[in-house]
């Protein structure tokens, strides 16, 4: 506390201040809680301004453990300055009454909690009412993930911005500032803050030597973290043709996620004309998370194979269950050349867009054209009724001999979905989820926040269902969310028939919503079950139909089989759990562990004057073999890279195609690292 004058005390938390007059009520506890950073409002209390009194209620709220937001507000007719506000908690007023037959989590519960304030005629300000209970819980702890409670100062700015400067990672940014703030709860913004923060103000303008200075870029962010994997496929003329690139984080993400891959090629060029190809999986969220990109000079199967057999090493040899791409003869080949045990679907929005174009006479002419296409599409429970039922759409519309239908019929096991139930898809059924690129990247760090809502905003649960609550434990809020959709489905359903045949129970039940009839198999001997719709084997949780079954030979928990993992709020990966050897590979892992060890060190060595000069001179010996040791590592370096294909300068890609020699690839940091420690052995 810093005594500003005699009248006003001036308290400075982390990055906010407010100015409290304290001879307002002398008999008051303002002084002794300003002491201690807590102090409560109270009705008469007085500030100086609005600003201070905003940021004194925001620091109180976080102390407490709640958010809070502006209810209403009052300018002065004359004046047009404000003279009246209200704050609230976020969880003030009642919840949103909504007809969506998936609506949000809403935070609402009628909590009454508030600090009314008021414009003296002197300019200062009073608390004129103030709430104090609420009817929730509070959590101190987690105050820092409400907006009110997040913010950078200039201070923190310049930290961060220092701290980048030298090579320090953004996560090591933000470890260091919970270690010097007693925790993160104390630092007032989340590493995503940062991160936005940083990326606003350090952009890398790429003019004349893109590729070289794309080279650079690789071989920092790889020395900065050795799991960073690049490579880069040249002509005969040392000229870039195609480039991959994958960070730590999708690496790592891989190992839980890499069931299901979204690949696309068609919606972002540059001005070499290369297409931006993401590799894309979906978390517990189903949020997308990057597995991989690259820029690439062609859409042959000869590139198409590189990239994949690239990844492929990238991914450690691991091929995804399944991959999603658009409807492309050369990736076909490459799928099938690289991936040849991977289920490969085609994106049905791809398919479908190209009706207009190719049917454009038919949709003129009948308007229930597309609605038995979909009957086709969606409606078909088996492969037969769905052979069926385009052998009658084609006679109806007069499309025996026409190519494109053709195309599209014998390649049927690779988009109709009914051809792929046997396949788990994780629910995607189109790359469209990988269109919009820039607002990927906008969500790419929500996974926190999602983490965070499904621990702390429990679902609405909707049926009085042992299944719904049973899974509203277990599953993250949105893969719920769909779940919930199928327990409020079993209103809608109608068990007609019966029939048990030694170990299996037959069920045909009637799906009033689809207008069709299910038939559910159940054998008890197992605890498995399977239904018509495949819905588990496509989705990865049980449907309607399965969960009217289960009802009715009275199992009321899901059996554990048909509960994936990857679906579940608290996914652990074995992959994860790394020896502490490895842990030290990365210039963050080796900041965080000496500045643990550094801390240690400092304490104890200053306990007293004998310990404090054998802590000095062992500091002295210790830098100078560390600046020996670097002085090494950097000869040793300049003398591998004389020879190394890296050093000599790239010359940008070719805005067109370009065909000829067999490629040249540049080899990864990682491989040049482990074929020199083979050497250094």
């Amino acid at each position: 506390m810093e005594v500003v004058d005699e009248n006003r005390e001036l308290n400075i938390e982390g990055n906010r201040e407010y100015v409290v007059d304290s001879h307002v009520n002398n008999d008051s506890h303002v002084s002794d809680s300003n002491a201690d950073g807590n102090q409560e409002p109270y009705i008469g209390m007085e500030f100086a301004s609005q600003e201070n009194a905003h940021s004194f209620y925001v620091h109180y709220a976080k102390c407490v453990g709640f958010g809070i937001s502006i209810k209403t507000s009052r300018r002065s007719r004359v004046s047009r300055e404000f003279i009246d506000v209200k704050y609230v908690c976020t969880r003030y007023g009642k919840k949103r009454e909504s007809s969506a037959i998936n609506p949000r989590p809403c935070l609402k519960v009628e909590c009454e909690a508030y600090l009314h304030i008021k414009r003296k005629s002197d300019g200062k300000w009073i608390v004129h009412d103030f709430i104090k209970e609420h009817n929730h819980e509070l959590f101190p702890a987690h105050a820092h993930y409400f907006p009110c409670h997040r913010q950078i100062n200039k201070a923190q700015k310049s930290y961060i911005e220092n701290l980048q400067h030298v090579g320090v990672r953004t996560t090591t940014i933000y470890a260091t500032m919970a270690k010097q703030h007693g925790g993160y709860e104390n630092i007032a913004s989340l590493e995503k803050d940062i991160r936005n923060h940083l990326d606003k103000t350090h952009r890398l303008s790429l003019e004349s030597g893109d590729a070289n200075a794309m080279l650079d870029c690789f071989v920092a962010m790889q020395e900065e973290n050795p799991r960073f994997f690049y490579a880069i496929d040249l002509d005969e003329d040392i000229r870039v043709k195609n480039v991959f690139w994958v960070d730590a984080k999708g690496r790592e993400d891989y190992q839980e996620f890499g069931d299901v891959i979204s690949f696309d090629t068609t919606y972002i060029t540059n001005k070499y004309k290369m297409p931006f190809a993401p590799f894309i999986g979906v978390n517990n969220h189903f949020q997308s998370r990057l597995l991989g990109c690259a820029l690439l000079a062609d859409e042959t199967s000869n590139t198409f194979i590189w990239l994949m057999k690239t990844w492929l090493r990238a991914m450690g040899g691991n091929p995804p269950n399944a991959i999603i791409t658009d409807q492309d003869k050369a990736m076909k080949v490459a799928i099938r050349e690289v991936f040849p045990n991977t289920r490969h679907q085609f994106c049905l929005w791809h398919i479908l867009k190209k009706v207009p174009e190719k049917l454009s006479h038919v949709l003129r002419k009948n308007e229930d054209f597309k609605t038995n296409l979909n009957s086709c599409i969606y409606r078909s429970w088996s492969k037969k009724q769905f052979e069926d039922k385009w052998q009658e759409m084609v006679e109806k519309f007069q499309l025996l001999e026409n190519e494109w239908i053709q195309s599209l019929y014998e390649e049927r096991q690779h988009w109709v979905p009914v051809y792929m139930k046997d396949t788990f898809f994780g629910g995607i059924s189109t790359t469209q989820r990988s269109e919009s690129i820039n607002s990927f990247f906008d969500k790419y760090e929500a996974k926190m926040q999602a983490d965070f809502n499904t621990w702390h905003k429990q679902p609405i649960l909707k049926a009085p269902s042992p299944f719904e609550k049973q899974m509203s434990l277990i599953y993250t809020n949105e893969v719920f969310k769909k779940f919930q959709i199928e327990v409020l489905g079993l209103s809608g359903c109608r068990l007609l028939k019966e029939n048990k045949d030694s170990q299996i129970t037959t069920f045909e039940i009637l799906d009033f919503q689809n207008n069709e009839e299910f038939v559910v198999e159940w054998d008890a001997s197992k605890n498995e079950i399977s239904c018509l719709c495949r819905l588990f084997e496509f989705n990865g949780y049980l449907c309607r139909h399965s969960l009217m079954a289960l009802l009715t030979v009275c199992v009321f928990a899901i059996p554990p089989q048909y509960i994936l993992r990857r679906w579940s709020k608290d996914v652990r990966s074995k992959h994860h759990k790394r020896k502490i050897d490895e842990d030290v590979f990365s210039s963050k892992e080796r900041f965080d562990r000496l500045y643990e060890k550094t801390i240690e060190f400092i304490e104890e060595g200053s306990l007293s004057y004998e310990s404090y000069n054998f802590a000095c001179h062992t500091l002295d010996e210790a830098l100078k073999q560390c600046a020996t040791i670097n002085q090494s590592l950097k000869i040793d370096k300049e003398n591998v890279g004389k020879n190394n294909l890296c050093d000599m300068p790239l010359l940008d890609p070719r805005p067109s195609k370009t065909k000829g020699a067999p490629p040249r690839r540049i080899k990864s940091g990682i491989e040049k690292g482990n074929k020199r420690h083979k050497k250094e052995k």
